[in-house]
């Protein structure tokens, strides 16, 4: 249909709006408590540091004690800085003003793909990709967590657009926002604009634009350029997601523009943009690229509808179709996620903003802020930053980080740990009695500890090499995937009592994973004075299992080990439960057991030879 027939379908855009306002509504009754990604105590910490200094040149956070350039795209950091600020600026300002920008994303996510679903067709594709991009749960949830990599794929189609509307200032000046939203957006809607170029041969309108963004953006990639080496371009982990219904309607739309390209050449340039990051983040392509791929199926729904012969016909098509995008999108729909949020049900609790005031307050309080924090999942560490200062050992954001780690070099007792055990564990209280940790305090999940006494590795040896054995051998016999249930039990799962179980289940595997990390830190900091490398290596495998316990048992890491991955691990559990218990006296540091830890964290973390 024409651009000119786009508002002849009433029930259509009434159909549209209910979607928007419904969902709308559901997240902003979830303000006071939102669902945010693990991603937000990092952006969140910086705008704070944002507003206390005026500028972050340098991340002293993050990568502790010495730092690291800040290379992040400021764009974020600097609104949650401004509008925390006025909200009050405390810790709770922050939290909530990220909260307020991440709707504000979602809205702006939803409204670009109504607005050019009804532009290329009419306002039965708008309902349709409204519908698509609403009801799916991970694809929205990409948008309404906040991220700054959002903003970058909304940016996306309205350069080009505003490129092709020979609009070439406004073209310019969103080029330039995404790329200070998000590093990414360097070779994303530069990407697009001149694919829209080439094909209309408008080379001089892409060298304004070039050069005005160029020109825009030189603070931030000249201090990148300067800071080049300090990039390491590694990307941590991520479980893989996809909505399917999103994606199999949107590749077969694709197709259909495919063949006409030259009359659909804003679609294709909006969808060949990111291509890129295929290669660098190819979960954040999958589901940030449904923007563009509800769009693309919205005005595929469309015109099979209107090919429909009779009206009626045509009405339970699309009835059907929305039902399903909303009820049922193949996989979990937005509106059972938001509506159990809102009950009270906080799965997957990705950033746990409670148990990150409760260890900023154990540190707080013990006047800890100056020692460097080590947590046991790096990626939390900034949430802790939040609510007091500290500066952390590694942290988040690992594309960009020293290539030789001073704190490395620092002895094992000079940190503070977040470890991943409850302050009354029995295996913690029993080391504190023993002189060789102290416990400062924490949750009922994790513990705030230091290595107060170097023990004699001669004695420690057996007790230490017991210890692993038992808790790698219960893992191997009973650890389960940390996974979500499948999609056919997803309603079931969302109740109290399985909820309450889950969480039963998972700290049980967290706090075994936590035994055998305090195993390996107290046995390496017990070797520094004989053998500073191998004690090195006992504290790296430390980490190994404090990563392990979160992969385990957190909500962040859901889905990041697959089952195939986890069978293999438990195996290898197994054998390194064997291989402590064979020669007790220095068997964390036999052959044996460093090949078993070899293959175990290969396999476990996805890079076995």
């Amino acid at each position: 249909m024409s651009a000119a027939g786009v508002n002849e379908n009433r029930a259509a855009r009434i159909i549209t709006w209910t979607i928007i306002g419904v969902n709308a509504f559901l997240l902003v009754i979830s303000l006071p408590n939102y669902r945010v990604s693990i991603d937000s105590g990092y952006h969140v910490s910086l705008a704070r540091w944002y507003a206390a200094h005026g500028s972050a040149w340098w991340d002293h956070i993050n990568f502790g004690p010495g730092g690291r350039p800040n290379l992040q795209g400021p764009a974020l950091h600097v609104a949650i800085a401004a509008l925390g600020t006025v909200l009050g600026g405390s810790a709770d300002s922050f939290i909530l003003a990220n909260a307020l920008l991440a709707v504000a994303q979602w809205t702006a996510a939803i409204l670009t793909a109504l607005y050019f679903a009804r532009k290329a067709d009419d306002d039965l594709a708008a309902m349709f990709a409204v519908a698509l991009l609403a009801g799916s749960a991970f694809a929205s949830a990409s948008f309404y967590v906040g991220i700054p990599s959002g903003w970058l794929f909304i940016a996306i189609p309205w350069a080009i657009h505003f490129f092709l509307e020979d609009r070439l200032a406004l073209a310019t000046m969103i080029a330039s926002l995404s790329c200070y939203a998000h590093l990414g957006g360097f070779v994303t809607v530069p990407v697009g604009i001149a694919i829209a170029a080439a094909v209309q041969r408008r080379w001089r309108a892409l060298a304004i634009v070039a050069i005005g963004t160029a020109l825009l953006t030189s603070p931030y990639w000249i201090h990148f350029l300067v800071n080049l080496s300090w990039y390491r371009g590694r990307h941590g982990h991520e479980a893989f997601h996809v909505d399917p219904l999103i994606d199999l309607l949107a590749l077969a739309g694709l197709v259909r523009l495919l063949r006409r390209p030259r009359e659909h050449l804003f679609l294709l340039a909006w969808a060949g943009a990111p291509i890129v990051w295929l290669a660098q983040d190819p979960n954040r392509f999958v589901l940030q690229s449904a923007l563009a791929g509800s769009v693309i199926a919205g005005t595929l729904l469309a015109e099979l509808t209107e090919g429909l012969s009779r009206g009626g016909t045509r009405i339970v098509f699309a009835s059907a179709v929305v039902a399903l995008a909303t009820i049922f999108p193949l996989g979990i729909p937005s509106l059972l996620a938001e509506s159990a949020w809102d009950a009270g049900l906080h799965f997957p609790l990705l950033e746990d903003w409670g148990e990150a005031r409760a260890l900023a307050g154990v540190i707080a309080r013990n006047h800890l802020n100056h020692r460097l924090l080590s947590v046991y999942e790096t990626s939390f560490g900034p949430a802790i930053d939040v609510f007091t200062p500290v500066v952390l050992y590694r942290g988040h954001w690992v594309e960009v980080q020293p290539i030789h780690d001073p704190a490395d070099d620092l002895s094992a007792g000079f940190p503070v740990y977040v470890v991943p055990l409850a302050s009354n564990d029995p295996t913690l209280l029993s080391m504190s009695g023993a002189g060789l940790l102290h416990i400062y305090g924490g949750s009922a999940d994790s513990s705030v500890i230091d290595l107060s006494k170097r023990g004699d590795p001669v004695a420690l040896g057996p007790s230490l090499s017991a210890m692993v054995a038992d808790n790698a051998e219960w893992l191997g016999r009973e650890a389960v995937n940390n996974k979500m249930p499948p999609t056919g039990a997803t309603v079931k799962f969302f109740s109290p009592d399985a909820l309450r179980a889950r969480r039963a289940r998972m700290d049980e595997q967290r706090f075994r994973a936590g035994r055998i990390e305090i195993a390996f830190l107290i046995y390496g900091y017990a070797m520094e004075p004989m053998s500073p490398d191998q004690a090195h290596r006992l504290r790296n495998e430390a980490r190994g299992f404090g990563f392990m316990a979160s992969f385990l048992s957190d909500d962040d890491p859901i889905g990041f080990v697959g089952d195939r991955q986890l069978g293999q691990s438990k195996l290898d559990l197994l054998a390194l439960g064997a291989a402590a218990r064979k020669d007790a006296a220095n068997s964390l540091l036999s052959a044996q057991v460093q090949e078993c830890l070899r293959r175990l964290f290969g396999e476990f973390f996805g890079s076995a030879a």
